[in-house]
């Protein structure tokens, strides 16, 4: 059985949620959060793990699987726009054990600005070369990698990467930021009340190669 913890932060959503949505939403452990709660978590709850964040309203509708790089659409000869980035990381338990075979699903905004989801109503343009999410496994050591563009801002939300991750046993919904962002702007990041808490969801700046930025983030899976 895998696990949810329940979400931090109260990131706005451009849809009403009507209490049926939310109760189905708890039923499947999606971590839908009821305003006012998760800001009552202490840092001892999450502190041991990558911290739980809100899943978002842009959950991707459909994601090629083990296609790891978002920057092309298979069977089109362009490329998406904006700036190539590569992440690579580890998923791991709270002792540091690598997490083999765990589930990444991804998502986050194209070069533009915009979710690849028909609710994103803010005018900007789709990128018809950006593929937008996927969904990977990490290999026998954990270890994961993908190839996608540095996301744009969305509206007040700074720059960021959308994460559910399943192990064997938890289930974390996550988000990871980028350094040398203003993200003390962000209307989530700031729930995170220590450094050392934003500092779990910030990924670390690993050089640049052939013009594409290089970025690296472990995730730690709580309880598994």
């Amino acid at each position: 059985m895998t696990c949810a913890t329940p979400s931090l932060g109260n990131e706005a959503s451009p849809f009403r949620t009507s209490r049926r949505q939310v109760l189905g939403g708890l039923a499947a452990g999606v971590g839908l959060l009821l305003p006012g709660f998760a800001l009552a978590q202490k840092e001892s709850l999450i502190r041991r793990g990558t911290p739980q964040l809100t899943l978002g309203p842009f959950y991707p509708l459909d994601r090629p699987e083990e296609d790891a790089d978002l920057t092309h659409i298979a069977g089109r000869p362009g490329q998406a726009q904006g700036t190539i980035m590569e992440l690579t990381g580890r998923v791991l338990t709270e002792a540091g054990a690598p997490v083999a075979g765990a589930l990444l699903d991804i998502w986050q905004t194209n070069g533009l600005g915009r979710y690849h989801h028909p609710g994103d109503e803010s005018g900007l343009p789709l990128d018809p070369n950006f593929q937008g999410a996927a969904v990977i496994h990490t290999d026998a050591e954990g270890g994961y990698w993908i190839r996608t563009v540095i996301p744009m801002p969305y509206g007040r939300r700074q720059r960021h990467i959308h994460f559910d991750v399943r192990g064997k046993r938890r289930r974390l919904m996550t988000q990871m930021f980028f350094p040398g962002e203003p993200n003390e702007r962000d209307t989530l990041y700031p729930t995170l009340q220590s450094a050392k808490l934003q500092s779990a969801v910030t990924a670390r700046v690993n050089g640049e190669r052939e013009g594409v930025r290089l970025f690296n983030w472990d995730i730690v899976l709580a309880g598994e």
